[in-house]
């Protein structure tokens, strides 16, 4: 691939919500320039972006692609991103990369949770974006209708530049709005004729649609305006310097359609992409500048900087890290300093992708994207930049992972390469989190969603060869009493030689909420040697590790000592320390013990319109609501205390009950007392397990 100015680069990421097409763009954007020689298909696992097995099988993506090419003398950049909302730490890196966003909608069922999600998204890094209305050819298809949709859900800013010819089975090309001229696909033939006629019976929707686009593009220039007002003529020149300058400034979103699957409409996109979508040249990026921690603007021209925005780990071939070059320009075979860790990394060569397949590049302009093999120290989201002029970028911050799952090695010994084939596949998704449970000692994985964990643990099995079980992380449940009780707890033992004696009275009682466990001793007269003391408070501290009647620990009891005998052969510490463990177990059996459960605090947010179903819902799993808000436009936010153990598939049935539009998060408060009936269930499981 020759090399190419910053200008001349063009970084576009493709999103939108999942089966929308996106993939099938790119794979057609990869055809039409001549990238690959044959159309392939999401659904056959044949396309470029797709490569790995587990896209392949399921015909969707699961991670962003890289898919580089060249049309009219410029470079296209393209990232292909799923549209499956586990995977949204995927679209916010390739956002990162990128300096516009194509958002793909279809036009059979328009606007969906995943094109809000990503408009929000690109709306966050202030990215240019435009929309492209994907499926003209499928049945139900109704560019008009989701148009009026895209515009009363994103404003008046999105404006039509395309118009389909035809419609469902009878789609055959576009109509440029500012050449006011006509693409139609040949008959049976991959190419498209361009004519100047417009078809009479689209007059009357083409002067609709350009009386739009000309009103969008009057609002950014106030020359134009003041041409539009009175009527004079604008040429299409004067449309087009317009429409750059609104997309560029985040004010006008420009509307295209095709079908991607038809390859309809394609050159009039990639046409397009080149001519209007902003070039790396026009980008200022901030960071900070880590000597005086002020903030810090860099442009094309300025002094070198990079950013990794996406790290894969092979087993074969390593680690592969994609650089965004904001700044200045790479050379091969060079020394580079990370900013963000303070260390020097070796950087050999580079190489673009197109899919899976490298291409070595000899230099990196500012502006490009490349990827870097093998970096020993570098993350994702790590910077380089010069010693000498030192900026860090931000990196984005995913969405808290809060579908969990303890997961285990399904062999015995291959816990250690389990855990860091899981560690790498971390590094790669910033949408997962491993944690280690200090309450329940288990290791729990912590994802989007079903969907990625179970790719995940395909992932694991095919890279690394270890094989994992996922299992419902255990609940640190407590265990605790109500009343003040007395117990005796008698350990005696004689089989030949020494034999085993140690005796106690012990008082429980219960300790303020959250104030621990406590132990003292009020014995009097030796009844208990002064030595043995602690053995029976270490019986204590041990069996309440442990639980008594469920298994789990316990918390807030004070222990006194009151009383007990003992003989001068056979008396042990170990004797003492059994005969604690059976007068705790007798005490508790009097104490009226209680299992306690971790209540957190639940908040959700999600459209009005189904407060209703959330709070049904909530009520179901024993929450109790605590208030409700509106939050922004037509959204609302409920507060509610719940169990913790009713939550642990609660990310798929907010998304299931909100088609993916509601989010949630949950922070433990306190433990509260489990009701009697479902306490019976807890405790005869666990025995049952254990």
């Amino acid at each position: 691939m020759p090399d190419v100015a910053s200008k001349d680069i063009r970084n576009v990421a493709i999103v939108g919500h999942g089966k929308s097409g996106k993939t099938s763009i790119a794979e057609a954007c990869m055809f039409n320039t001549g990238a690959v020689s044959r159309l392939g298909k999401s659904e056959e696992g044949t396309t470029v972006s797709d490569f790995s097995p587990e896209e392949a099988k399921r015909g969707l993506s699961v991670e962003m692609s890289l898919l580089s090419t060249t049309w009219k003398n410029c470079k296209l950049n393209i990232l292909d991103t799923p549209g499956y909302p586990d995977f949204s730490a995927e679209v916010k890196s390739a956002l990162m990369a990128a300096d516009s966003a194509l958002i793909v909608v279809s036009a059979s069922s328009g606007i969906k949770s995943g094109t809000e999600k990503v408009w929000n998204y690109a709306n966050e890094m202030d990215l240019p974006r435009a929309f492209f209305i994907n499926k003209i050819d499928r049945e139900h298809g109704d560019f008009k209708n989701v148009l009026d949709e895209l515009r009363l859900r994103f404003g008046k800013g999105v404006v039509p530049v395309q118009l389909p010819v035809g419609n469902a089975d009878a789609f055959q090309g576009v109509v440029d709005l500012l050449a006011m001229t006509v693409r139609l696909k040949e008959r049976d033939k991959e190419s498209c004729i361009a004519i100047d006629e417009i078809p009479e019976y689209m007059e009357d929707a083409v002067r609709e649609a350009r009386e739009l686009l000309l009103e969008g593009a009057a609002e950014i220039n106030n020359e134009l305006l003041e041409k539009y007002i009175e009527g004079e003529h604008i040429e299409e020149r004067e449309v087009a310097e317009a429409v750059i300058e609104g997309i560029v400034k985040g004010k006008l979103f420009p509307v295209l359609c095709g079908s991607a699957i038809k390859n309809v409409g394609m050159h009039a996109l990639l046409n397009d992409l080149v001519e209007y979508m902003p070039s790396p040249a026009t980008r200022k990026v901030i960071g900070r500048d880590i000597r005086s921690d002020d903030i810090v603007e860099r442009g094309v021209e300025d002094a070198f900087s990079a950013q990794v925005f996406k790290t894969v780990i092979d087993p074969f071939i390593g680690r592969q890290s994609f650089l965004r070059i904001f700044s200045g320009e790479m050379k091969p075979e060079s020394t580079y300093y990370n900013a963000t860790k303070g260390i020097e990394e070796r950087i050999g060569g580079f190489f673009t992708l197109r899919g899976k397949e490298q291409t070595a590049a000899k230099k990196g302009a500012a502006g490009d994207i490349l990827v870097v093999s093998k970096l020993q120290d570098t993350q994702t989201g790590d910077t380089f930049a010069p010693k000498d002029a030192p900026i860090v970028y931000d990196m984005f911050s995913p969405m808290e992972p809060m579908y969990r799952r303890a997961v285990f090695a399904a062999k015995k010994g291959d816990e250690e390469k389990v855990f860091a084939a899981l560690s790498k596949e971390a590094e790669e998704d910033l949408g997962i989190a491993i944690k280690k449970e200090q309450e329940t000692q288990e290791t729990v994985i912590c994802t989007q969603g079903e969907l990625q964990l179970e790719i995940l643990k395909e992932r694991v099995l095919r890279k690394f060869s270890a094989e994992i079980i996922l299992k419902e992380p255990r609940v640190a449940y407590r265990e605790t009493i109500k009343k003040k009780v007395k117990a005796e707890g008698k350990h005696k033992k004689q089989s030949g030689g020494h034999g085993q004696y140690g005796h106690v009275f012990l008082e429980l009682s219960p300790n303020p909420a959250g104030s621990g466990n406590s132990f003292e001793e009020t014995i009097f007269g030796g009844s208990v040697p002064r030595q043995f003391i602690p053995a029976v408070e270490k019986g204590v501290q041990e069996v309440f590790a442990e639980g008594i009647f469920a298994g789990y620990p316990v918390v807030d009891v004070h222990v006194n000592l009151v009383d007990g005998s003992y003989h001068n052969v056979d008396s042990s510490e170990a004797a003492f320390k059994a005969a604690a463990a059976i007068a705790l177990k007798r005490a508790f059996a009097e104490a009226d013990a209680v299992l306690l459960e971790p209540i957190g605090e639940l908040i959700v947010r999600a459209p009005e319109y189904y407060m209703g179903d959330i709070l049904g819902q909530l009520n179901a799993k024993r929450a109790k609501i605590l208030g409700m808000e509106a939050v922004g436009k037509d959204m609302s936010e409920v507060r509610a205390e719940a169990p913790i153990a009713a939550l642990s598939s609660y990310a798929t049935e907010l998304r299931s009950l909100t088609q993916g539009r509601g989010i949630y998060s949950l922070q433990f408060i306190r433990y509260e007392e489990v009701p009697e009936k479902i306490k019976d269930k807890i405790v005869a499981e666990s025995q049952k397990e254990n």
